[in-house]
């Protein structure tokens, strides 16, 4: 057997330096790489997204941990100590909640921090990259030997490398993950490989979003529609792929599954906010607002903070350009002034 089939982290007997640990935080600078390239491409500084980074991924950890404590409650942390909550090296990470808290942490940082910016369109900078490091953060899950599919035939992976296949099983031994009541695959089989299968499919609808998206939509694609589809490509992901993962990693178990109620709940959101994003911008282009005194005046405070309906702050021909920052500190400065009077 592959020397890797045990391994968690580094050394092997009592790890300290976890791969689990190791794959979360390789995948989140590689979605910070891609966000920087991505906002680079259109004038952006490549600094932009640091401050940012700093602040949503540490946020999205404890979303994730929040969302997995509550979700998995009672099955496994009912009855034990509390400090068992705190102990996210040894797996239990939702990546619903790291998502949500991880987005609205980095947009509460344009907000306040990036006044001016045009917020949706930072978003869809760095939004569908979290899929991307989703697709990494998943090879933990391969070290840690948990979040597999149902016992499957050698055979039908053996174009696979050695290292994974002797990792997808143990004969007469429960698997590493699943603790001492966990699931024993058998011999000449393997325990589906749902961490590569769901990354493969993680890097196609990135692909989507970031490039086939605005394709589809032509002249009515918005900015924050390809955010807003992150969700809807999540939920999707997540609806097929989780009635095909053995039952001791599916959420509240086999029998009340919350992690297929969560999918069709991200589906509706996304899908719901699109709907609204496109909806909300027409009749404001048809000033249906201006009747509304509060509305009217709310709208117009978020829109000169996030830099909605005014200049913009990069044009088409300014693609190669660094993001004008003189320019952000002129309207942050009017803001102030604004106050003061």
């Amino acid at each position: 057997m592959d020397i890797l089939a045990y391994w968690q982290g580094i050394p092997a007997e009592q790890p300290i330096i976890r791969f689990y640990a190791i794959c979360i935080l390789f995948g989140a600078c590689v979605a910070l790489l891609l966000s920087s390239y991505r906002a680079h491409k259109k004038g952006f500084d490549w600094s932009f997204f640091l401050t940012i980074f700093f602040v949503a991924f540490p946020c999205g950890i404890i979303g994730a941990r929040i969302w997995y404590v509550i979700a998995t409650w009672s099955e496994e942390f009912a009855g034990r100590p509390f400090y068992h909550v705190f102990e996210i090296w040894n797996g239990g990470l939702a990546i619903q909640g790291g998502a949500i808290a991880g987005v609205l942490a980095g947009v509460l940082v344009v907000f306040f921090r990036r006044k001016g910016t045009p917020i949706l369109q930072c978003t869809d900078f760095a939004v569908p990259t979290i899929i991307v490091a989703q697709a990494i953060g998943r090879w933990g899950n391969f070290f840690n030997q948990e979040v597999f599919g149902h016992a499957v035939s050698l055979e039908a992976w053996s174009f696979l490398p050695g290292f994974i296949t002797n990792n997808m099983t143990n004969g007469s031994l429960p698997m590493v993950g699943t603790g001492n009541s966990g699931v024993i695959i058998p011999e000449g089989a393997i325990a589906s490989p749902l961490f590569l299968v769901e990354g493969v499919i993680n890097i196609a609808f990135y692909f989507l979003m970031t490039h086939g998206l605005e394709t589809i939509e032509g002249k009515h694609y918005k900015h924050g529609d390809s955010t807003f589809a992150y969700f809807v490509s999540y939920g999707i992901i997540r609806f097929i792929l989780e009635p095909l993962r053995n039952p001791h990693f599916i959420m509240g178990g086999k029998s009340d599954p919350h992690s297929q109620w969560m999918a069709i709940a991200f589906i509706v959101i996304g899908l719901v906010c699109i709907f609204f994003n496109h909806l909300l911008r027409h009749l404001d282009s048809r000033h249906v607002f201006d009747n509304i005194p509060y509305l009217n005046a709310a709208l117009r405070y978020v829109k000169k903070r996030a830099g909605v309906g005014e200049e913009p702050l990069v044009t088409k021909d300014e693609t190669e350009s660094s993001l004008d920052m003189d320019k952000i500190r002129e309207l942050t400065h009017r803001d102030d002034e604004d106050k003061e009077k």
